[in-house]
């Protein structure tokens, strides 16, 4: 008898510090925000609303170079407390949903739920209920990758951003990964 395939979800929080900003902030909704260091003191952009992006501003750019692709930015010093309170709501209703979680950052987690579902379409069903509830109870908006390992479920929540959900059925895996850089 064949064992059913591993059922992973990513999750990954969209332009998480920023979000959080905007939330708090909601005048700043629709503007280019960058979350960083000052940079006069070689700071670099730690987030950027996709507001930013659109400039071609992206994480880890010197907030110098950024400032120059988007000039009308708006540069906001990072609050990890604040972002790890909603760090710690969204984490929290992943837990609910499988005590297999695996947190690797601030803003991104693994499930496991392999031995929680008894068929494939149940943990895409699971992705979009979490989907929805982090964005109806956190307010954040968060991409998605459901796939049989780990690595293509981290590809994969990048697909679509933001607010994606990209599904990489069991065996479809080289396909899914063969175009891609």
């Amino acid at each position: 008898m064949n064992e059913p395939p591993h059922a992973i979800i990513h999750l990954d929080l969209d332009a998480f510090f920023a979000a959080v900003e905007i939330l708090e902030n909601p005048t700043l909704a629709g503007k280019p925000v960058l979350v960083g260091g000052r940079p006069e003191q070689r700071g670099v952009v730690a987030t950027a609303s996709y507001a930013a992006r659109a400039f071609g501003v992206h994480s880890a750019m010197p907030m110098a170079r950024a400032l120059r692709l988007c000039p009308d930015a708006i540069v906001l010093p990072p609050r990890h407390s604040l972002y790890s309170q909603y760090s710690r709501r969204v984490m929290a209703i992943l837990h609910a949903a499988t005590p297999l979680v695996e947190q690797v950052s601030i803003d991104e987690a693994f499930l496991e739920l392999t031995e929680r579902v008894a068929a494939w379409d149940e943990v895409v069903e699971v992705a979009r209920r979490l989907q929805a509830q982090v964005r109806d109870e956190v307010k954040l908006s968060a991409s998605l990758g459901v796939a049989s390992n780990k690595l293509v479920a981290k590809v994969a929540s990048d697909q679509h951003k933001p607010a994606g959900l990209t599904v990489v059925q069991p065996g479809e895996e080289a396909a899914f990964l063969a175009p891609l850089p």
